[in-house]
């Protein structure tokens, strides 16, 4: 459990997790430390009728995002903006497991973590047209709002960037970060001694290891165990969570032999 009881004097919030649309993190007493921040997305408008009987919104038009009127004062501000997720975990667990049967041993490592968020700023960059005029993502250019997809979660395909685009921070780019990985799995065969004798050898195992062999996870990026980010010096523990582009683990398949003289 994570939550900030109090702050200096004359300090109400600190803001941190730079991005191209400002700070995604926020530090507010009665919350976990480094919470998201943003907008919250009710979904996306389908039409100009529903935009004429939702609060005010820069920018709104069909296809695109409508924000909470979290404070119901008919307009969105940025007094709407509310904390959107945690990455704190609500817990994490590991579980060793080791068998031997005759003369054939596994062991395996697992590693879970389940109850923590992401911010998949990524999305930034792959499901927004005006974002980066590179790669973008099969949910952009094949599963983006249309008037025939009024169930679409991603926005409208088109070359601009307002406040009801991609220029404000959302619940949009949230994800569940929780996960299970095989950190290590390896099964092993030590031969008899009789054949290991004929060998000169004291003992002759040999082995096939996996290491990180699988993940299951509902996180739609690349690796949900995020690894630290470059982020302003002394605010790493401020801005946890955020997927900037983070490199996944290499999975490994390792042959061996191990032998004893």
């Amino acid at each position: 459990r994570n939550e900030i009881l109090s702050v200096a004097d004359g300090v109400n919030e600190f803001f941190a997790g730079g991005s191209r649309f400002g700070n995604i993190s926020i530090n507010r007493v009665g919350h976990p430390i480094g919470s998201f921040f943003g907008y919250q997305v009710q979904g996306i408008f389908q039409s100009n009728e529903e935009i004429a009987n939702a609060a005010s919104q820069d920018g709104a038009a069909p296809g695109r995002f409508r924000f909470a009127d979290l404070n119901g004062d008919g307009a969105i501000s940025p007094a709407d903006r509310t904390v959107l997720g945690s990455p704190i975990p609500d817990f994490t667990a590991g579980l060793n497991i080791s068998l031997a049967v005759r003369n054939w041993d596994f062991t395996a490592f697992l590693f879970a973590s389940v109850g923590n968020d992401i911010y998949n700023y990524t999305k930034w960059w792959t499901d927004f047209a005006p974002s980066f005029a590179g790669g973008k993502s099969r949910d952009l250019l094949y599963n983006s709002w249309l008037p025939e997809r009024p169930n679409a979660t991603t926005p409208i395909a088109e070359p601009i960037s307002n406040f009801s685009t991609n220029t404000q921070s959302s619940s949009y780019y949230i994800e569940d970060g929780s996960f299970l990985r095989a950190r290590n799995i390896q099964l092993g065969y030590t031969f008899p001694t009789r054949v290991s004798s004929r060998l000169k050898m004291d003992r002759l195992r040999i082995y096939a290891q996996g290491v990180n062999l699988f993940t299951l996870t509902g996180y739609s990026g690349l690796d949900p165990e995020l690894q630290p980010q470059n982020v302003t010096a002394g605010t790493a523990d401020r801005a946890m969570g955020i997927d900037y582009g983070n490199y996944p683990v290499v999975r490994q398949i390792i042959f061996g032999v191990n032998v004893g003289f």
